[in-house]
């Protein structure tokens, strides 16, 4: 799924998404020049780019509470997780992993696919702490995998097709690599 990137494949792909690579720099730029648990553009922007169309008010306004209480700080996802957790009373590490990468971009965005293809396994039915450490372990897995993809020959050919189709970003290699892989298994 993620190797050997055709390098033309990829350079036509990236071009079919750049409303969406707009959006998110425009999402990187507005996130420290608003405040982001009142603005409605950005929260529906946000909600855009990030997929998170289907969750309830209550959950939003914490979600979009504790980006605007933590974007001038270092986070992590387990930071994220627990504080939506103990807020909302939901375990939701897609949401927590994105709120947590709109603010460190260097840090990944929880993908079922690639956890999947890493042998990650759903954890329902579990313990409501076992579920909890479970998770957090499924994201350094995937962190792991970003890292070593990130340093390998078809990492490194997937940032830099992104910057030949987008050179004037200041997008985190993570993200770069990430757009490319998706815009060819969209296209």
């Amino acid at each position: 799924m993620l190797e050997q990137i055709q390098v033309e494949q990829a350079q036509e792909a990236l071009l079919t998404i750049r409303r969406r690579v707009e959006q998110y720099a425009w999402l990187r730029h507005a996130l420290y020049t608003r405040d982001v648990s009142q603005d409605r553009h950005f929260r529906r922007v946000f909600l855009s780019q990030f997929k998170l169309r289907d969750k309830d008010r209550e959950f939003l306004r914490c979600a979009f509470a504790w980006l605007e209480e933590h974007k001038h700080r270092e986070v992590s996802f387990e930071e994220a997780l627990l504080a939506l957790y103990r807020e909302t009373g939901l375990l939701d590490p897609a949401a927590a992993s994105k709120l947590a990468s709109a603010i460190d971009p260097t840090l990944p965005v929880w993908d079922t696919q690639i956890l999947y293809a890493l042998g990650v396994r759903p954890m329902d039915g579990q313990r409501a702490q076992r579920r909890v450490e479970r998770t957090i372990e499924a994201y350094e897995k995937l962190c792991g995998f970003y890292d070593r993809y990130l340093s390998s020959k078809d990492g490194q050919t997937a940032v830099a097709v992104f910057d030949r189709v987008y050179p004037d970003t200041d997008f985190s290699d993570l993200k770069k690599a990430d757009f490319t892989i998706w815009s060819v298994l969209w296209s």
